[in-house]
């Protein structure tokens, strides 16, 4: 859904608005004023990005600064420590 933006000539205010398509652009007017005399602005816009564009910017040292984290961090805080801890629920304890 194209979303464009209109500065009124008379009021100098900005408008957002939606159309269901690219063409449906019907005969558009200020909300703020209700004037006709309104231009069609460049707007920002926003592109999602992959997931492999995603780590291309990620910095180079990014993944040595988590093995260093991990390295500082107790080993009570590694799920794994934890894992080994787990048993089946046929051999639990009763609480």
């Amino acid at each position: 859904m194209p979303m464009y933006e209109f500065q009124c000539d008379d009021c100098h205010r900005v408008s957002d608005m939606y159309f269901r398509t690219i063409s449906d652009t019907p005969a558009v007017h200020c909300r703020h004023c209700g004037s006709e005399a309104v231009r069609k602005m460049m707007s920002s816009f926003a592109s999602p990005l992959s997931e492999q564009d995603k780590m291309a910017r990620l910095d180079s040292k990014y993944d040595k600064q988590v093995e260093q984290a991990i390295a500082k961090a107790p080993s009570d805080s590694h799920p794994d420590h934890y894992m080994c801890k787990m048993v089946p629920f046929s051999r639990a304890k009763d609480a």
